[in-house]
């Protein structure tokens, strides 16, 4: 990998966390006014920032927080992150939580697609007597940043709940207890004041506990009918999520980048990710794809996305996509779905 230094866990798939996350990071980092050309740099050499549920590799996000911290001399980043963020920065599960019935439900919602914003963490809520307990895992069977080096990560997550769970009631919910495993920084005023009790370190799990009665307040953008519909698009994103690895979501980031009128080859995405030929071709076949998959994949998404909009022609698409004439294009979207491009289009 080109650019700063980033460490790697070797031997395992590394887990990815969502574009519009480290996007809201830098805007928040922009706030400030500070420097933020180098990641801006790493960001686009990953992905564009406009791509739609892009996904960025585990390490680059752990280098963000580290350069973030370094940038700002701000030990407590991550907690002043989170008061900050922007809630565009959930994409779509953030209209899912918008539209949840209670803040119950939104939590519990935020818990099933939790992954769409770091496929590294898993996040549970257990009802316990009059509590409702939200646990934060990282998972270590992955390449994953989290077990490195959770604190930022893991204090923006939990306050974030929190700041999302007061925004969507407009009451100022407060936890019962807060606990977290890493250690216990130098300094713990800022946990206190976000948090509004002693927080714990060096417990067995990450944990925010909540009054389950609190829990119960209905949400005043509660839309059961939208609910059903974003709720629908997360679960197609999750499962979209599961059908490919960190490899294949790093090699799909720079085709989309690249696929327009020219599909570069094998041996170059090889080369921008630093690896060989061999090896990218071996971490695909382990995720159960192939590098042509892939570009059969982009090509399809890119298509149908085109053919949504006004006016557009089959000819343009064929053009975009790289193909040499349109009845390649025309064929291999037959192939894609079963039906000609003229069905999809939009006068």
């Amino acid at each position: 990998m080109s650019g700063p230094a980033i460490r790697r866990t070797l031997g395992a798939r590394e887990s990815t966390v969502s574009a519009e996350l480290l996007i809201d990071l830098l805007r928040y980092l922009n706030a400030l006014q500070l420097e933020t050309a180098e990641l801006a740099k790493l960001l686009d050499t990953h992905t564009k920032p406009s791509q739609p549920n892009a996904r960025i590799p585990g390490a680059v996000a752990e280098h963000f927080w580290e350069q973030a911290v370094r940038l700002t001399g701000d030990a407590d980043f991550g907690l002043h992150c989170a008061e900050n963020f922007n809630p565009g920065a959930l994409n779509i599960l953030g209209y899912v939580l918008l539209s949840c019935r209670t803040a119950q439900e939104a939590l519990g919602r935020f818990a099933q697609y939790a992954a769409l914003l770091n496929d590294g963490m898993r996040v549970r809520v257990d009802v316990e007597g009059d509590r409702t307990v939200c646990r934060y895992e990282a998972l270590a069977h992955l390449d994953n940043y989290l077990v490195r080096s959770p604190r930022q990560a893991m204090e923006s997550m939990a306050c974030g709940t929190l700041i999302t769970l007061r925004r969507l009631t407009t009451t100022n919910v407060q936890p019962l207890a807060v606990a977290f495993r890493h250690p216990r920084p130098a300094s713990s005023a800022e946990h206190e004041r976000i948090f509004g009790l002693a927080v714990q370190f060096d417990q067995p799990e990450n944990r925010v506990d909540f009054r389950s009665a609190d829990l119960k307040l209905n949400l005043l953008s509660a839309n059961p009918m939208l609910l059903e519909v974003f709720d629908a698009q997360a679960r197609q994103l999750l499962d979209h999520l599961g059908q490919h690895g960190p490899c294949s979501h790093r090699v799909l980031a720079i085709l989309a980048r690249r696929i327009v009128a020219n599909v570069p080859s094998l041996v170059e995405i090889a080369g921008e990710l630093a690896m060989s030929e061999r090896s990218l071709q071996r971490e695909l076949r382990a995720e159960n794809t192939s590098y042509r998959q892939l570009i059969e994949d982009l090509r399809k998404e890119i298509a149908c996305q085109h053919l949504a909009r006004p006016g557009a022609t089959a000819s343009e698409a064929a053009f975009l996509l790289g193909f040499s004439e349109p009845s390649a294009f025309t064929r291999a979207f037959r192939r894609w779905t079963g039906a000609p491009p003229t069905q999809f289009q939009i006068a």
